[in-house]
């Protein structure tokens, strides 16, 4: 190594790492800056989250180009994301990889999975840049500590020599040690919490219903004296409750929950109909239709056959009564559980693959402009080390790419300077 060749140095080879990584490797050399970038990953293997993300297909980002809407799914840093969005949003992700012959391909959701279905393809084409590109990778090599002097970063690293850098990238994800790294040149973490999780639920009324889906149901709970809604498809499970509505809802309540020890009132409306005026219609049509047949044999369209025996018994209603013996309180109370049947949320489940924390570098310390730290300069971070997480559907994934976009240029070209 010369003394004019510029050291970039990235820790972790997760997602946004690696995308830096290619980033700064191909500014260098279009540039024509002699320049070396290393990826230190303290793990075996590069890309774990994206080898088994999405079920092994890898969910690459989502279909909405229109970045304010985008930023929406972001309980936290929907504000700090809109000027990195401008320079590197979910239409330059799916022409950056088509670009490298990795075509991506929307579902009916807006999820967007490569056209091969495997998350090897999107491994393959990362590890293709950068061996073309000549980024050096260390597995194995967990970065133990930085220090600054004289303009240069100084680290110490497990399994390899001491290497001093220019610039230093932290992307190493909702880990321990980054955030370690991170507090001792100066940065605040934010409170910490899993967002992305279902909800342990042990009721009667789940009994035998593992499996059974509501397409549009409406979720509401209170934690930490703050009220939480989401709606859309919900699913029991032989835990409690999951889907992509309890994900969203465990994602914007995550602190709260986290502070109430996971213990909160749920509020179910299976039916997806939210106004009180509507399902009331909905039952008076299903028992004017069905006055001489027995209760459990007629059932309402958003209810399957074993979901409404099982509600029948929770609301206290007698299944083999005919629909013209139905009292008025029971009929009302039919209505009333279900806009809201009230069950207790006793903990939480990790969900599958979906491991996002939410917390991290505070925003305030960065500049998201470039991915600059504006406490020590020279450090940059990227991807879900910062306090930014986004719901499920690909959220999580763009802003590994935009972050470490951006990170992986400005410090390339911040080494003119």
């Amino acid at each position: 190594m010369s003394k004019d060749t510029k050291v970039i140095v990235i820790i972790g080879g997760g997602a946004s790492g690696f995308f830096a990584a290619i980033e700064a490797a191909s500014t260098l050399k279009s540039q024509g800056i002699e320049g070396e970038v290393h990826i230190f990953e303290s793990a075996p293997r590069f890309l774990n989250k994206v080898k088994i993300s999405g079920g092994g297909r890898c969910n690459v980002t989502h279909n909405q180009f229109d970045t304010t809407l985008f930023c929406q799914n972001y309980p936290r840093g929907k504000h700090e994301l809109r000027s990195p969005f401008t320079k590197f949003q979910a239409l330059d992700t799916v022409e950056w990889f088509k670009k490298r012959n990795v075509k991506l391909v929307a579902e009916e959701d807006g999820r967007m999975f490569p056209s091969t279905n495997k998350s090897d393809t999107i491994i393959e084409c990362f590890m293709t840049q950068a061996q073309s590109l000549n980024v050096e990778l260390h597995p194995r090599c967990g970065v133990q500590k930085i220090t600054k002097q004289d303009g240069l970063f100084h680290l110490e690293i497990k399994n390899y020599k001491p290497i001093s850098a220019h610039k230093v990238l932290i992307a190493t994800g909702s880990s321990k040690a980054g955030y370690t790294l991170a507090s001792s040149l100066g940065h605040k973490i934010t409170e910490l919490a899993p967002s992305l999780f279902s909800f342990k639920i042990k009721d009667a009324l789940f009994r035998d219903l593992s499996g059974v889906s509501f397409q549009n149901a409406i979720l509401s709970l209170k934690a930490d004296g703050k009220k939480f809604t989401q709606q859309g498809p919900t699913l029991i499970t032989h835990h409690g409750l999951s889907g992509p509505a309890v994900l969203k809802l465990s994602a914007w309540a995550a602190r709260e929950m986290k502070r109430d020890n996971y213990k909160a009132r749920l509020l179910v409306n299976w039916s997806g109909i939210d106004s009180l005026v509507e399902i009331t219609k909905a039952y008076d049509l299903l028992k004017n239709k069905n006055l001489n047949t027995l209760i459990k044999n007629a059932s309402p369209t958003f209810f399957t056959k074993r979901f409404w025996h099982n509600f029948l018994d929770y609301v206290g209603i007698e299944q083999d009564r005919k629909w013209s013996e139905l009292s008025k309180k029971s009929f009302n109370k039919l209505i009333e559980y279900t806009k809201a049947t009230p069950l207790d949320i006793q903990g939480q489940n990790r969900f599958k693959d979906e491991f996002v924390e939410c917390g991290g570098v505070k925003g305030k310390e960065i500049d998201f402009k470039s991915m600059q730290s504006k406490i020590c300069e020279g450090l940059f971070f990227s991807g879900e080390i910062l306090d930014i997480d986004g719901i499920t559907g690909g959220f999580n994934f763009q802003n590994a790419w935009t972050t470490g976009y951006i990170a992986g240029q400005s410090m390339a070209m911040d080494t003119l300077s």
